[in-house]
């Protein structure tokens, strides 16, 4: 009797469409974790240039604290800790979906290193231009918007590029509070077949990911060339 192999392109060919029909839950995830993520890392980093010492005390230790806190305990946390309070304040535990305390732990741990990219790239930009917007007595806040924040967005381009793909990558953790994403569903397949197909659903995964890796590297890439006239 002949040994089944442990991977063949026809496994492959089954299984990958079936991830596929999951891959709208883990687009949908990534694509509000990264607008919740960006615009608590840009509250973190506008708190850190703060004039008062106590706002950006607590803001360096908000992006400390998360960079070391593992995105796993976050969910977690979440997940458990929102079922908690729900239930202390005597309401249904589905009034909050198990979606939506993904998004909001996806966020919040990766909402620092957003923070880092957008104080760094703010750091980067030629600072004559910025003691330009001073002499001319043009407003802070219309300089920074109009002069400094696009500048900062296009440096800032690269790492971003990096950040979103390893958010998509967080997305395969949301498995743990029984979420289906293309990383569950890999798994469901891999029990299924009791374990004859597990080498081909966590290829199958890889090969996904990938290619969404390589569809962030070409998008970032085309606006990073197309914007890089603002930087000259």
């Amino acid at each position: 009797m002949n040994a089944q192999p442990l991977l063949s392109f026809d496994d492959l060919l089954f299984i990958v469409p079936k991830l596929l029909e999951n891959l709208s839950v883990t687009l949908g995830i990534t694509f509000a974790s990264l607008l919740l993520g960006l615009a608590l890392g840009l509250l973190a980093a506008v708190l850190q240039f703060s004039r008062l010492l106590l706002l950006r005390l607590l803001a360096k230790a908000y992006t400390d604290v998360l960079r070391g806190a593992p995105l796993a305990l976050l969910i977690l946390l979440f997940f458990f800790g929102g079922k908690l309070i729900l239930s202390t304040l005597g309401l249904p535990a589905t009034l909050i979906s198990d979606t939506t305390f993904a998004i909001l732990s996806i966020s919040v741990g990766i909402s620092p290193y957003f923070a880092e990219m957008m104080r760094s790239a703010w750091n980067a930009v030629d600072i004559g231009q910025k003691e330009a917007l001073r002499s001319l007595n043009i407003p802070w806040h219309i300089g920074v918007l109009r002069v400094i924040f696009p500048q900062g967005l296009i440096i800032a381009i690269p790492n971003f590029g990096n950040l979103l793909i390893n958010l998509v990558k967080m997305t395969s953790l949301v498995n743990i509070i029984g979420i289906v994403d293309i990383f569950g569903r890999a798994q469901k397949i891999s029990q299924n077949s009791y374990g004859a197909k597990q080498v081909a659903a966590f290829i199958s995964v890889i090969l996904i990911y990938w290619l969404l890796n390589i569809i962030i590297f070409y998008l970032t890439g085309r606006i990073e060339k197309k914007y890089q006239y603002l930087l000259e």
